[in-house]
């Protein structure tokens, strides 16, 4: 007779994916050892990295030699050791490869060098940085996806607590541009890990979610910039910290058309029964009004921002109100919602936004009922982009 097994619901991510039982080793569980997986354990438990196999790859570009030398020689026992050449790996295709999907032309330098150079004064940045290469270098190099993978929870580990005492206190401002350099790479780290993390791009942000929702986090770093503006506009972000007043023409946005039907909606005894009040429809045509504002930034004649900045600062600019419809699941906020995610299919060529539109259209889908359905059959349909987009 074959022996009862005990049952868990404390297994890891990935045991439970495979529908297996876990026995919950810490760090990392023994099936996903035996079967060289990242653990989702190790996003729970801090270890430090591994020694990993030698890299045979070519050298660091000239130009940016001073700063992997000063990498070497850095009293700081965080730096490279000689021993880590993975890490002198991963610095290098920061260096060359990886800043390219984190900005824009205008500020590349921001991102190939006075970050790194920020991240030499600190811990939790550098951390920070090399877990964003090595996920980068995961999408390059699939045959080595669960080694990097490993390698960058490692990493993002030992920068967390850091990074939260940094921003949970006031007593060195100099450390809030590390800090914010810091929380721009978390948008692509909670998107590229986001299958082991079991954050399904499909899912939809909540009020209760315990698992941080990529869409939040953008708001929260819209909010850290205006809370901290002053001071980041003395630092290396300068660039970025540009509020323009000028005002601007929607109707440059090819799809504003599509955007514009939307607020036959918005008015009060139109479209399906729901339980929206009339400072619900106000709420969501201010959304919808900023969603077409931010759409055509890309489009205006001055180039205000590339098509990925309008992809953060939407989140950021609508109202927590509608935040909460959206928590409700009111079928006006989703639809709005599903508009914006045309905008973020915009940059579906980029890593780790690649699929996110398409899943968040998937979930808004999900939650309506089918009389709504039409609202949200022109952004369902819009392709995405597999290629960068100069305008």
């Amino acid at each position: 007779m074959r022996a009862e097994q005990r049952k868990t619901r404390a297994g890891c991510k990935q045991c439970k994916r495979r529908r297996v039982k876990c026995d919950e080793t810490k760090p990392r569980c023994n099936g996903c050892v035996r079967n060289c997986l990242p653990c989702s354990f190790e996003f729970l438990v801090p270890r430090k990295p591994s020694v990993q196999a030698p890299w045979t790859g070519t050298p660091p570009a000239r130009s940016q030699y001073h700063l992997i030398k000063a990498l070497h020689t850095a009293n700081n026992d965080m730096m490279l050791s000689s021993q880590d050449v993975v890490t002198k790996e991963l610095m290098h295709h920061y260096l060359s490869v990886a800043y390219l999907d984190l900005g824009s032309p205008r500020n590349f330098r921001l991102w190939q060098t006075e970050i790194p150079r920020l991240a030499l004064e600190h811990h939790f940045l550098m951390q920070g940085l090399l877990a964003v290469s090595a996920l980068n270098l995961s999408a390059l190099k699939p045959n080595r996806r669960p080694e990097l993978l490993h390698r960058a929870m490692s990493m993002s580990e030992m920068a967390f607590p850091s990074f939260r005492q940094v921003t949970s206190t006031r007593d060195k401002p100099d450390a809030i541009h590390a800090a914010f350099a810091f929380a721009g790479f978390v948008v692509p780290y909670l998107l590229a890990l986001s299958d082991w993390l079991d954050t399904p791009r499909e899912r939809l942000p909540t009020s209760h979610d315990d698992r941080p929702h990529w869409f939040l986090v953008i708001r929260g770093l819209l909010d850290m910039t205006i809370r901290n503006w002053a001071e980041l506009a003395k630092g290396p972000f300068v660039s970025l910290m540009v509020r323009s007043a000028a005002p601007v023409d929607c109707t440059r946005n090819p799809h504003d058309v599509h955007l514009s039907k939307v607020y036959s909606l918005l008015e009060e005894r139109t479209g399906p029964s729901s339980s929206a009040s009339s400072d619900d429809l106000i709420v969501c045509r201010k959304a919808l009004d900023e969603l077409r504002r931010v759409f055509a930034l890309p489009y205006s004649p001055c180039k205000t921002l590339e098509m990925c900045g309008a992809v953060y600062i939407w989140p950021g600019s609508i109202s927590q109100e509608f935040v909460e419809l959206v928590f409700r699941r009111l079928p006006q906020a989703l639809v709005v919602l599903a508009h914006y995610c045309v905008l973020v299919k915009k940059v579906d060529y980029n890593w780790y936004f690649k699929g996110v539109g398409r899943g968040m259209l998937a979930g808004i889908e999900r939650e309506l009922d089918d009389n709504w359905k039409p609202w949200i059959a022109w952004a369902l349909a819009q392709p995405s982009s597999t290629k960068r987009l100069w305008l």
